[in-house]
C-alpha cells in the first residue's frame, strides 16, 4: 500500500507542476494519496516516513485554502498525530500550535500536548492541557462537518479527553480510573463511522491493553489485543504487545507465532517498541 500511494503522490506531482493544476485535485486527490503514506508509514513502525509524510501533507495545503474550504482542517493535524504515535515529545512541546486555528485543530494540538507532559510525568500540566481540550470540543461548531469525514469534529475529538485522561490515570497507577476512560474512548472510537485513514489516528485498544498490562492483567490485555487485529489486521504495534501478553502468562508457542507475524509487519521499521503504543527511546537507527 505504501508503495502504490509514493507512486501515486509521484504522479499527482509530476500532474500538478506540468499541468498546473489548480482546484480539487491538488487540495483533495493528491494530499488523500500523502495522507494514505502516513497511515501505511505509522502502522509498519516507519518512523521517519510517517513523519515526513505527515509534515509534507499539512505543507500542501495553502492557508486561502483554509479560509475557504475548512474541511481541509483534517489534513493540518496530521503532524501532531504522527508525533504522538512516535512519541516526538519535545517537538510537540516546542511547537507554537497550528497555523490554522479552529476548535478541531487546536484541540488536536492540547491532546498533543497532554499527552507529552503525561509522557515527561508533568501530570499537572497535562491536566491543564485536558482541561483546555475539554472545552474545545464541547464547542458547537464541531457538531457539524469538520473535516472531510462523515464523522463530526465532536465524534472525532470527544476520543481524545478520555485517552489523555486514561493516560494521566495509569501514571499514578490507579488502573481502574484508567480502564474506565480508555474503555470509554473505545466506545467512542467504535462509533466512527469507517473513514479510510481512520479518523482516530492509532487504535485506542493498544491504550488499553497496555494499560491492563501494566496493571498485571495479561489475560484481559490479550483478549483485547486479539479485537484489535480484528479491526486491524497485521498492525504491528498490536501484534508487538499481544506478544507481550502471551509471553506474560506463559504462552510461549503462541507468543512464538505472533512474534514470526511482527517480524514480518515490522520488517521496514525504523523503531523498537516498548509496549503496544510506546518506542523505546534508543530505537532509531
Amino acid at each position: 500500500m505504501i508503495a502504490a500511494n509514493i507512486q501515486a503522490a509521484k504522479a499527482d506531482e509530476d500532474y500538478i507542476t506540468q499541468c498546473r493544476a489548480q482546484g480539487l485535485y491538488p487540495l483533495a486527490y493528491y494530499p488523500h494519496n500523502v495522507h494514505f503514506i502516513w497511515m501505511g508509514a505509522s502502522a509498519s513502525g516507519q518512523r521517519s516516513l510517517a513523519l515526513a509524510s505527515a509534515q509534507k501533507l499539512a505543507a500542501s495545503i495553502p492557508g486561502e485554502a483554509l479560509a475557504s474550504v475548512p474541511i481541509l482542517q483534517g489534513f493540518v493535524v496530521v503532524p501532531y498525530w504522527a508525533m504522538v504515535r512516535f512519541g516526538e515529545w519535545d517537538r510537540i512541546l516546542s511547537d507554537p500550535g497550528p497555523r490554522h486555528e479552529t476548535p478541531f485543530t487546536k484541540g488536536v494540538w492540547h491532546f498533543a500536548r497532554a499527552m507529552a507532559f503525561t509522557a515527561k510525568n508533568q501530570l499537572e500540566a497535562a491536566e491543564q492541557e485536558r482541561a483546555k481540550l475539554a472545552a474545545l470540543t464541547a464547542d458547537p461548531s464541531l457538531k457539524g462537518q469538520t473535516t472531510f469525514s462523515s464523522n463530526t469534529g465532536e465524534a472525532i475529538l470527544r476520543i481524545a479527553p478520555e485517552v489523555v485522561a486514561g493516560e494521566i490515570a495509569a501514571k499514578r497507577q490507579d488502573w481502574n480510573t484508567a480502564i474506565l476512560h480508555l474503555d470509554r474512548a473505545v466506545r467512542y472510537e467504535d462509533s466512527l463511522i469507517y473513514q479510510e485513514p481512520p479518523d482516530w489516528h492509532a487504535p485506542v485498544r493498544q491504550n488499553l491493553a497496555a494499560v491492563l498490562m501494566a496493571a498485571g492483567r495479561a489475560d484481559e490485555a490479550e483478549a483485547v489485543y486479539w479485537e484489535d487485529l480484528r479491526k486491524n489486521p497485521g498492525n504491528g504495534w498490536t501484534l508487538f504487545g499481544l506478544m507481550q501478553a502471551l509471553k506474560a502468562q506463559g504462552k510461549s508457542d503462541e507468543a512464538a507465532g505472533i512474534e514470526t507475524r511482527f517480524r514480518k509487519a515490522w520488517k521496514d521499521a525504523d523503531v523498537s517498541l516498548e509496549t503496544a503504543n510506546t518506542v523505546t527511546r534508543s530505537s532509531r537507527r
